[in-house]
């Protein structure tokens, strides 16, 4: 797996048509996208030609690390969305909001939704509170001043999701 490669040119367009999909399911629905229970019925707008093909995707997107999902099905972590709560809060423009599996992940919201962003966190040494807002996919304004973000590579890590 190439780690510096942007996650969406990873997939192709029907692929990423399904991860935008199950994204914008766990916003709307406020939890889980479980893949049987919800699979291919639970989707909205997608131009799949049925639940085999949607299925087929499902694969590809879960042997591509294109999400996570538990030992029940649920798809709990969708890059950079997680249906479990997490430090880091986004607010897109629209007014929807949800948690995001870091704070990296947090400000690349703006890029995978085209959408300005607010971001609510917490600093993961001190705990004290961040604030990052996002326009035109450049930051315009952060709290603390002083603010700086790290990030790293991941390659270690078999199962990134939720990791930081």
């Amino acid at each position: 797996m190439d780690l510096g490669q942007n996650i969406q040119a990873k997939f192709n367009e029907k692929q990423n048509e399904v991860r935008i999909a199950i994204m914008n399911f766990i916003i709307d629905n406020k939890r889980p996208f479980h893949m049987k229970q919800d699979g291919y019925d639970g989707l909205k707008g997608i131009t799949l030609s049925g639940r085999e093909e949607f299925q087929d995707i499902l694969n590809v997107l879960h042997t591509g690390d294109g999400f996570s999902a538990d030992e029940e099905g649920n798809i709990n972590f969708i890059y950079p969305v997680s249906a479990l709560p997490t430090a880091h809060r986004v607010t897109l423009a629209g007014g929807r909001e949800f948690w995001a599996m870091c704070a990296i992940d947090a400000i690349g919201a703006t890029f995978t939704f085209h959408e300005d962003t607010q971001i609510h966190s917490s600093c993961c040494v001190c705990g004290n509170e961040v604030w990052v807002e996002m326009k035109g996919g450049e930051c315009v304004e952060h709290w603390p001043k002083g603010l700086y973000a790290l990030s790293f590579c991941l390659e270690e890590i078999s199962n990134w999701a939720g990791s930081c």
